[in-house]
């Protein structure tokens, strides 16, 4: 496995969420706890997802592999969650289907030994000597292994850097990206759609 060190910056209580997932769903959503920093008490199960990546479906190739190695990553852990405001939803951080829109960071222990890391648009090996605490970024992890698309209908800050994440996992074929052409989540959803409204007319015509 490939982790991603990041730096999120500092920000305030008011800025971030604490959060404790309980369940993941699939590559890009999860269910959890949410520490309300001036109640001093744990908001209980709200739905996530992540912002800036696209999972497979469950319904396709790679969709129950996508959702396995992102709860290998967050299950049971305290994250850090930055909310994400798009123009789509009226830079409310609240997709269509009420789960907040975060970028999440996961900090724990990395213990001694070698590592394989990517950072700055390269992926590389290190031994590490002594155990320290480490910040990673969960999106680019999911793009970077092969578990992810980067979102394409939307723009944002970061864009290249994931971008350049997502051609690092498809030229080393990691994950999905070991089939020969594995289908968007958004193509697929759109080709369901036609396919359903294509069956619901040959009922009306029969």
């Amino acid at each position: 496995m490939i982790i991603v060190p990041d730096d999120p910056g500092s920000a305030g209580q008011d800025e971030v969420l604490k959060a404790s997932v309980l369940k993941v769903f699939d590559g890009d959503g999860f269910l959890a706890n949410v520490w309300h920093p001036f109640r001093e008490t744990w908001v209980e199960r709200i739905p996530f997802r992540f912002a800036f990546i696209d999972a497979p479906e469950m319904g396709q190739p790679c969709g129950p592999e996508a959702r396995d190695f992102l709860a290998g990553l967050i299950a049971g852990k305290e994250l850090r969650l930055d909310p994400v405001g798009k123009e789509s939803t009226g830079y409310m951080p609240i997709d269509p289907y009420k789960r907040l829109l975060c970028v999440g960071f996961l900090t724990e222990q990395m213990e001694a030994g070698r590592i394989d890391y990517y950072h700055q648009g390269k992926c590389g090996s290190g031994l590490v000597k002594r155990p320290r605490p480490v910040t990673r970024n969960i999106e680019l992890e999911m793009i970077v292994n092969g578990w992810a698309w980067v979102v394409e209908q939307y723009s944002f800050e970061r864009e290249d850097e994931y971008f350049e994440a997502q051609e690092d996992a498809r030229e080393n074929r990691r994950g999905l990206w070991q089939m020969e052409n594995p289908e968007a989540p958004w193509s697929f959803k759109r080709r369901q759609r036609q396919e359903r409204k294509s069956a619901e007319a040959q009922g009306k015509l029969l």
